[in-house]
């Protein structure tokens, strides 16, 4: 008899944990919530349009989430938002097609929506909900300007594993355009990354408000993947965009490089300026990309001591032990700002390996005064490196290179020789 009891006991306890994993989990003080958690939603979908009746919903009949497209950048359909929820920690994101025009909510609203009767679908392969009664009349704004984090991912993870990333928000770093041929604008549909087998586009409306300002050569971003199918509505077979929310989503922007450069001090031969101080030519020296002043320095050919591309055979060498600063300085301004500066710089394989100190620096005034740029750098290696700086200058501007002339080495001065090559200059995109 006990045995009996046992047993019944054990089997309604186990009823009653099984009713509970069923709730809503929303559900507070045995109440159903009004409100269903999305990825529970978007999991209704196996292939055929889903229509939203409570039955299905776990009683529930609204959706909870923060809007994550900016109706104010252009770059998405007016009667429609993207909505992303996390719940049970599982970030996702539905788009939602209104009968109405979006003159209202905005990006990092926080808003209930009602769903009932409407339908859960994909268009041209994107996961969306529309209902012949929706309009925005069925969107209660809860708060406003909630942050909301992007997940940050890699281009390659993103493209294997998009399902799991469509309709939120998420972040990339340093992303090129690999078929750029230059003057592009980001209207339209451009590939993502130098991958061979990686295809994720930014897309642009031709109507955003930032379609027409010009593409980077490399930039890091934020945006919604998407799916778009022109000839059906599979996911699978679509192809994979990025959308912008608004024209701050692209950061740490690089423009394409100027005609001529990387400048490689080739063109003329290395006699032209062979001493560190020429007053008769007022030091100056016209390469590919223009005069260049080289105060205190030379043009060096000496295999195997000064530091070159693998192509050429000079560069500028940077005297030592000077009190005063060295120079290497462009005569010549450039008409389309800068978004960075890339050049190789190293030690000359001659005599002890003595560390230097340098700074970039750039004038918009023709010479007559400079911005250092970033921090100095110390070099203490043999080997060439490469230096980058990121910079945001609009305008006509150029740049030179100052060896800081920190005086004669000592135990505690550093003040050796100073190699540079392949100097490089980015355009400003914006």
């Amino acid at each position: 008899m006990k045995t009996t009891i046992k047993i019944l006991f054990t089997f309604f306890i186990g009823l009653t944990l099984l009713a509970s994993c069923s709730k809503n989990e929303y559900e507070t003080g045995g109440a159903v919530s009004t409100v269903i958690y999305m990825s529970y939603v978007k999991a209704l979908h196996n292939g055929d349009d889903v229509v939203l009746v409570k039955e299905k919903l776990m009683g529930a009949t609204q959706i909870a989430g923060v809007v994550i497209s900016d109706r104010a950048s252009g770059n998405f359909n007016t009667n429609e938002i993207v909505v992303q929820n996390t719940a049970r920690g599982k970030v996702s994101g539905i788009i939602f097609k209104f009968n109405d025009n979006n003159t209202q909510i905005n990006y990092g609203d926080s808003v209930k929506i009602d769903i009932e009767n409407c339908v859960l679908y994909r268009e041209n392969g994107a996961m969306k909900i529309k209902g012949t009664n929706l309009n925005f009349a069925k969107v209660t704004k809860v708060a406003s300007n909630k942050e909301v984090k992007p997940r940050t991912v890699s281009l390659t993870q993103l493209y294997s594993e998009f399902y799991n990333y469509e309709n939120t928000l998420v972040e990339i770093a340093n992303v090129a355009f690999p078929e750029l041929v230059g003057g592009e604008t980001y209207a339209g549909d451009v590939r993502m990354g130098d991958v061979s087998n990686v295809f994720v586009y930014l897309s642009t409306m031709a109507n955003a408000n930032f379609a027409q300002k010009s593409l980077p050569l490399l930039a890091s971003f934020r945006g919604i993947p998407t799916y778009y199918n022109a000839n059906s509505s599979y996911y699978n077979t679509a192809k994979l965009l990025l959308k912008m929310r608004n024209e701050g989503d692209a950061f740490n922007e690089t423009g394409a490089a100027y005609a001529n450069f990387p400048e490689d001090f080739e063109l003329v031969p290395a006699s032209e300026k062979a001493s560190y101080l020429m007053p008769a030519i007022n030091d100056m020296v016209t390469f590919k990309t223009g005069n260049w002043r080289i105060y205190q320095g030379i043009i060096s050919d000496v295999v195997n001591v000064d530091k070159f591309n693998p192509s050429g055979k000079q560069a500028i060498r940077m005297k030592d032990q000077l009190s005063e600063d060295a120079l290497l300085e462009m005569n010549f301004d450039l008409l389309s700002g800068a978004s960075k500066v890339t050049f190789s710089y190293g030690v000359p394989s001659v005599g002890s390996i003595t560390a230097s100190t340098f700074n970039l620096e750039y004038s918009q005034d023709e010479g007559a005064t400079w911005t250092k740029v970033g921090e100095s750098v110390t070099n203490p290696a043999r080997d060439a490196q490469e230096a980058v700086f990121n910079v945001d200058v609009s305008g006509k501007v150029r740049f030179r290179i100052r060896k800081l002339g920190l005086g004669a080495n000592t135990s505690t001065v550093f003040n050796g020789l100073l190699n540079i090559d392949d100097f490089k200059v980015f355009q400003n995109v914006n």
